[in-house]
């Protein structure tokens, strides 16, 4: 009974934020295109710098959630907690089955919808590989122990 509550919940929630999206794209393009009469852009290698910077942000989640999740991955080795933690931040990046299958069925064809895909798959496996990788060279029991006997961290 506790699983289909929770399957209730996710529901609820991915309804919520699709109604919003639904909402959104019906009059959203139409407005930005009236605020943006008028306005010139140039493309720029200065707004690559500011991605460059701002790309931070997934970074310091990616780091924040597998240091919550650690203790139930980890127990299956450091490539089983690769491939699952980035299968997590894929679904939840939405890029795992719904923007493969949105991208199939609006016409692209299968080998063009793996190509699209496929890089969005390596961005959030190779986060999730140095995410944990690094996590566990800096954190885990046996390096925290070789620092403490180094004097570099004080033991608690």
């Amino acid at each position: 009974m506790r699983i289909i509550l929770l399957f209730v919940v996710a529901a609820v929630a991915s309804s919520s934020s699709f109604v919003a999206h639904v909402i959104s794209s019906e009059w959203l393009p139409g407005w930005v295109s009236s605020q943006m009469q008028g306005v010139n852009i140039q493309p720029s290698w200065n707004v690559k710098y500011v991605a460059l910077i701002s790309s931070i942000e997934y970074g310091v989640a990616a780091v924040a959630l597998y240091a919550l999740m650690r203790e139930q991955l980890i127990k299956y080795g450091v490539l089983s907690a690769v491939v699952v933690f980035s299968l997590l931040l894929t679904s939840i990046h939405g890029a795992f089955i719904r923007q493969p299958l949105m991208d199939y069925v609006i016409g692209n064809p299968l080998q063009v919808v793996f190509a699209q895909n496929a890089f969005k798959w390596l961005i959030w496996f190779l986060m999730s590989a140095i995410v944990i990788i690094g996590y566990e060279i800096i954190v885990s029991p046996k390096s925290r122990a070789n620092q403490v006997s180094k004097g570099v961290v004080q033991k608690y």
